[in-house]
């Protein structure tokens, strides 16, 4: 195999990995798939760059900037467009609409303030999107730490988990009315989780900006990606998505070389459904059961 090939499909593979965590992080406490995912990391990357171009500041204040500001978002859409349904029924699938809706505003909003033309964005210094030959490959310094990063993300979220909070979360996960019973807040939970998962979104339209540019359509790429990566590695698996997301990288990646780039996204969909037609709960999720 190519090795360039081998380094796009794991680039791009850990973007994938980055939007599927965010989606885990919201699921684990709240079962609730936030589509609204997509247009946070896209928030994420508009603001990055505009805090570089317009108001010159160094790449890290920007990313930074960009975090604290779609992770309050994502507090605020936890606030007013999922708590309140949950409050009314922990096990209903209004938030399906509310999620949409939310993330229509958003989109609709960013489209009117900074318009449809995408924002170039330099790395942070000093790493460069350059590339050099490694092991056969052409790769930059950009994109290793990319990928550095997002490995060093999940390890650092999935050795949250094993905490006595983390413990408290998958709690929750696994019954939200038996862990209100022991004492723990879902509510606060929920809070957090909306709160921590923007501030992953917009870490990966950070991350993906460089790359990728920073742009309005960057959102819905990502997004469907994101969520084909989270249910391939099943769903609540920071592990399974990181494994996912270069699995479908890869496959893309061959897609665009074997087949045509314009097959990409049929390629993903079809790695999709043969991994849930053989394991409906994905690669490392495990089927739920509750006993009354």
């Amino acid at each position: 195999m190519d090795p360039d090939l081998i380094v796009n499909g794991v680039v791009a593979g850990s973007l994938y990995a980055l939007v599927a965590m965010g989606f885990n992080i919201l699921y684990r406490p709240t079962n609730v798939f936030n589509f609204a995912q997509g247009d946070l990391v896209m928030l994420g990357a508009m603001i990055c760059a505009s805090a570089m171009a317009l108001w010159s500041l160094p790449w890290f204040v920007g990313a930074a900037l960009a975090l604290a500001a779609v992770g309050l978002l994502g507090l605020i859409e936890e606030r007013i467009a999922v708590a309140p349904v949950l409050r009314r029924s922990a096990s209903g699938h209004a938030w399906v609409i509310t999620t949409l809706s939310f993330s229509m505003i958003i989109a609709n909003l960013v489209g009117r303030i900074w318009g449809p033309d995408p924002i170039a964005v330099r790395p942070p210094p000093p790493l460069t999107t350059e590339t050099f030959e490694l092991f056969g490959a052409n790769v930059s310094s950009y994109q290793i730490a990319l990928v550095a990063a997002t490995i060093a993300l999940a390890a650092g979220v999935e050795s949250f988990y094993r905490t006595r909070a983390g413990k408290a979360v998958m709690a929750v996960a696994e019954d939200r009315e038996a862990a209100l019973l022991r004492g723990i807040a879902p509510e606060s939970l929920s809070r957090w989780s909306f709160l921590f998962g923007g501030a992953i979104a917009a870490l990966a339209g950070v991350l993906a900006a460089p790359l990728l540019y920073a742009s309005i359509g960057l959102g819905p790429s990502l997004l469907l990606k994101g969520f084909a990566t989270a249910a391939v590695g099943g769903i609540g698996s920071n592990r399974g998505a990181l494994i996912a997301g270069y699995v479908i990288g890869l496959v893309e990646a061959l897609a665009a070389v074997v087949l045509s780039p314009g097959y990409q996204m049929a390629a993903t969909f079809a790695v999709m459904l043969i991994v849930l037609l053989i394991r409906p709960h994905g690669l490392f999720g495990h089927p739920e059961a509750r006993s009354v």
